[in-house]
């Protein structure tokens, strides 16, 4: 199994066209499966695409796309997500499915069917976090980190490593302690925890909240 998150948690990234096509070339004539994480799939940027390998003819009968209702509408706690695949494929995942999941929370599957009504709500997002992006960007680049770039999702990752030599851990508690923000060392996403120097942050904030961190990164 082949597994993938586009808009990708935490770099960014967005699948292209070309990487879809590598993608197929390699899978061709193979029974390898894909899970494909695409719960930021609302959140592109700058009129990039979002290519849903379910839009691939050759790739649709092989792949698991999993997205999430709670990061579409903000609603993270709820735990509310879900999975589509072939028909083959989703009777072979509902026997794993249903010793992880139960009683999900009815009240909530209800209200999220009800507000899905209006498609405004979820097509509007791209232009809503991309402000919010282009702010914090535009302030960030007022302090020494150097950006990187955010295609999509509501992450931006910088690097620091041209002015100092601390492990990503230990400088993203010193933000914590020493001037009151929070990252997230990106050396915790690697199995052995390979450090690159580089702190994600996340821009789904109020405004107030965004300015007001930069402000104390400004500090460093």
């Amino acid at each position: 199994m082949i597994i993938l998150n586009s808009p990708h948690n935490p770099t960014g990234t967005v699948l292209t066209e070309k990487d879809v096509k590598a993608l197929i070339k390699l899978t061709k004539g193979t029974d390898v499966l894909i899970l494909s994480d695409e719960v930021y799939e609302h959140l592109v940027y700058d009129g990039v695409k979002h290519n849903s390998l379910a839009s691939y003819a050759e790739l649709r009968e092989r792949t698991f796309i999993v997205a999430s209702f709670g990061k579409l509408l903000h609603t993270t706690g709820w735990k509310a997500g879900y999975c589509i695949a072939p028909e083959p494929l989703m009777k072979e995942f509902r026997k794993i499915h249903q010793f992880n999941v139960f009683s999900v929370n009815t009240p909530m599957q209800i209200g999220i069917a009800n507000y899905l009504k209006d498609p405004s709500v979820y097509l509007g997002l791209s232009v809503f976090f991309q402000e919010k992006r282009d702010l914090f960007r535009s302030m960030l680049g007022q302090t020494k980190f150097k950006l990187l770039p955010c295609k999509g999702s509501y992450f931006q990752c910088v690097s620091y490593g041209h002015f100092s030599d601390e492990e990503d851990t230990v400088l993203a508690k010193r933000l914590i302690t020493d001037i009151g923000v929070a990252s997230i060392p990106v050396s915790a996403f690697y199995i052995r925890n390979t450090d690159h120097r580089v702190l994600r942050f996340c821009f789904a904030k109020r405004q107030d909240t965004l300015e007001k961190s930069v402000e104390r990164l400004m500090k460093l």
